[in-house]
C-alpha cells in the first residue's frame, strides 16, 4: 500500500511540474507576441481542468493607458455563429424545424429559397451573397437597421452557385438563421441566446448591445495598433452584425461555453455532435473542424471593426485556447498563435521564437533620416522622428513605427517590411531602400517642389477576362487553401477560416492587399494556363498549387 501511495505522489508531482513548465513557456510565448505587436488582448489557455494562462496583454484603452486583463470584454464577431447554430440544433431536436427544411418555409417567395435548406445556411453552402463583402455596409455600421432592411442588403443578389455544390463563407446565412429563431420562439434573438445559453452556462459578462454597454472592463476597439500609433474603430451596431457577429464576451465566459459543450449541458451527445460534423471545406455548424497532433480540433475565428478573436478546442484533452484582441489588424493572425500554443501543450520540443534584436540609434542620426522619399512620383514615404523611434507613412496609408535593427536598417513588424537608409560618402542621407515581399525598391529623398506630380496615382487596370483566369482554389498546404473570386471589378482572396479581402493589381499577375500586408502573384505555365500562385508575406514566398 505504501508503494502505491508513493507512486501516486510521484505521478502528482510530475503532473504539477509539467503544468508549471507549460505555464512558464506559455507566458513567455505570449509575452513575445505582445512586445512584437502580434497580440494586444487577453489570452486564456486551459487543459484537463487546469488553467495554464489567463492574462491580458497591451491596452484596453490606449489613450487612458488602461491595460487589458483577464476580465476585459471584447466584441466576438463571427464566434457568435457557434451560439446561433446551437440554438438551431435545440429547435431541431424539439422538432420545431428540420435541418432539411427549405428557406421558403420561413421566407415565402425568397429567391431560390426552395433550393436552400437550413443545413445549407449552417454550413455556408447556400450560395447566398455575403452582405459584408459589399464595402458600403460600413458606411452605416454604427446605425440601427431593421431586420427587413438587413435582409434587403443581400436578398436581391443572385446566388453564387447551386446550393450544396460549393462552400463560400457568408454572414448572410446566419442573419437568416437568427430571423428563423425569432420567428419560431416569438422572442428576440438576444433573449433566446441569453435564456438558452448565457444564463445556463453562467456567462454573466456576455451579451449583445456592445455600443451601449456600460462597464469599465469594456475594451476600446482599434483598426490598428503599432507602438504609439493607433486608429480607434467605430462600434458596429449589433442590429447589423446580428446573429452572425453581435456577441460580446470575455475569455472566462468563453471557457464556460467550452465546458458546457464538453459536458453536453445544452444538448444531448447525439445532437451536440451534429455541430462538429464537417460538410465542405471542413466547416460544420458554426465550427471549423480539423486535426492537429492527431487530435480533433474545433475552432472558429471572429473579426469585426476593432476586434479580432479566435477559439481553438481539443475535446479529447478538455483543452481550450481563447485569444481575444481589440486590434483588428495584428501583425500575426490568431490562428498561427493558437497553433503555436497547441505546440507548447503537445510538443515538448517546441522552441519559443527568439525576440528580435533592436538597437538604440542616437537622436542625431534619427534626425538625418527624417524627410520624404519617392518610390515613384506618386508614391512617397514620409519619415519622421517620434521619441526614440522613427515613424514611416506611405502615400494614402496609415503611419507605422519602425524599429532599428542596426544604425541604418529599420523594420516594421506590422507590414512585414524593412527600410534601409543609404548614406553618401559625406554621411548625408539621400536615399532609402524598401525591402518588402522579396523586392528591393529604392526611393530618393525629395523636397517639397519635387513631391508634386499628380493628385492621383495611375491605376493599373486588369481586364475581367484575365482576372477570371485566376479564380479558383490554391492549396498552400492540404489544410490551408486560398480561394480567389472575382466580384464585380474586384478580385477577392479568402484563406481557410478567414474573411475575404480585396487584392489590387500592381501588374497583370501581381496583386497586393494593404489590409494584410501581402502580395499574391499568379504563375502561368508554358501554355498560359494559371497553375499556381505565390503568397508573398512576412518575408516568405509560399507557393499554392491550383486544385
Amino acid at each position: 500500500m505504501k508503494k502505491i501511495i508513493a507512486l501516486i505522489c510521484l505521478a502528482a508531482i510530475a503532473v504539477h511540474a509539467q503544468a508549471q513548465s507549460s505555464r512558464a513557456k506559455l507566458d513567455s510565448l505570449m509575452d513575445y507576441y505582445s512586445v512584437n505587436y502580434h497580440f494586444n488582448g487577453t489570452a486564456f489557455i486551459a487543459i484537463h481542468d487546469s488553467v495554464l494562462l489567463s492574462k491580458g496583454f497591451g491596452f484596453r484603452n490606449i489613450a487612458k493607458k488602461e491595460e487589458n486583463d483577464a476580465n476585459t470584454i471584447y466584441q466576438m464577431g463571427s464566434n457568435t455563429k457557434q451560439f446561433t447554430a446551437e440554438i438551431i440544433l435545440q429547435l431541431a431536436m424539439n422538432r420545431q424545424l428540420g435541418l432539411d427544411d427549405k428557406l421558403t418555409k420561413f421566407f415565402p417567395g425568397y429567391p431560390d429559397g426552395d433550393k436552400i435548406t437550413i443545413h445549407n445556411l449552417l454550413t455556408h453552402t447556400s450560395g447566398i451573397f455575403n452582405y459584408t463583402d459589399d464595402s458600403t455596409w460600413m458606411d452605416h455600421a454604427t446605425e440601427h437597421i431593421s431586420r427587413e432592411k438587413l435582409i434587403a442588403l443581400f436578398k436581391s443578389q443572385p446566388l453564387g452557385f447551386e446550393p450544396g455544390s460549393k462552400w463560400e463563407y457568408s454572414n448572410s446565412n446566419y442573419v437568416l438563421l437568427g430571423c428563423i429563431i425569432e420567428q419560431l420562439t416569438h422572442k428576440s434573438y438576444e433573449e433566446v441566446v441569453r435564456e438558452r445559453i448565457l444564463v445556463p452556462c453562467g456567462m454573466t459578462h456576455s451579451g449583445f448591445d456592445f455600443a451601449d454597454l456600460k462597464d469599465k472592463k469594456k475594451a476600446t476597439g482599434y483598426n490598428l495598433i503599432n507602438g504609439d500609433t493607433y486608429e480607434e474603430a467605430p462600434i458596429t451596431d449589433s442590429s447589423l452584425s446580428f446573429a452572425a457577429g453581435a456577441l460580446y464576451s470575455t475569455t472566462g465566459d468563453m471557457y464556460k461555453w467550452h465546458k458546457a459543450l464538453e459536458s453536453y449541458k445544452l444538448l444531448p451527445k447525439e445532437w451536440q455532435e451534429k455541430a462538429f460534423i464537417p460538410f465542405k471545406k471542413k466547416y460544420a455548424y458554426g465550427w471549423f473542424i480539423d486535426t492537429l497532433y492527431n487530435r480533433r480540433l474545433t475552432g472558429h475565428s471572429g473579426g469585426i471593426p476593432g476586434f479580432y478573436t479566435y477559439e481553438m478546442r481539443f475535446e479529447q484533452e478538455d483543452a481550450d485556447i481563447v485569444l481575444l484582441q481589440n486590434n483588428m489588424k495584428p501583425d500575426m493572425d490568431n490562428n498561427t498563435i493558437a497553433v503555436n500554443i497547441a505546440k507548447c501543450l503537445f510538443d515538448k520540443d517546441f522552441k519559443i521564437p527568439a525576440p528580435p534584436d533592436f538597437v538604440k540609434v542616437s537622436p542625431e542620426t534619427l534626425q538625418k533620416y527624417a524627410g520624404d522619399y519617392a518610390l515613384s512620383p506618386d508614391f512617397i514615404i514620409n519619415i519622421k522622428v517620434s521619441g526614440d523611434d522613427l515613424i514611416a507613412q506611405a502615400t494614402g496609408q496609415g503611419a507605422f513605427t519602425i524599429k532599428a535593427k542596426s544604425d541604418t536598417l529599420f523594420t516594421c513588424q506590422v507590414v512585414h517590411a524593412d527600410i534601409e537608409f543609404v548614406k553618401d560618402a559625406d554621411g548625408s542621407v539621400n536615399k532609402l531602400i524598401l525591402h518588402q515581399n522579396g523586392q528591393h525598391m529604392p526611393a530618393a529623398r525629395v523636397t517639397g517642389k519635387e513631391k508634386v506630380a499628380s493628385s492621383q496615382p495611375a491605376a493599373i487596370k486588369v481586364s475581367t477576362e484575365v482576372m477570371q483566369q485566376y479564380e479558383g482554389d490554391y492549396a498552400l498546404t492540404p489544410d490551408f487553401v486560398i480561394n480567389i473570386k472575382l466580384k464585380g471589378d474586384d478580385l477577392y482572396a479568402q484563406a481557410t477560416g478567414q474573411p475575404a479581402f480585396i487584392i489590387s493589381p500592381e501588374s497583370e499577375t501581381l496583386f497586393t492587399s494593404q489590409a494584410v500586408g501581402a502580395g499574391i502573384e499568379f504563375v502561368k505555365d508554358q501554355n498560359e494556363k494559371v497553375t499556381k500562385l505565390i503568397l508573398h508575406q512576412g518575408g516568405q514566398d509560399i507557393p499554392g498549387l491550383r486544385k
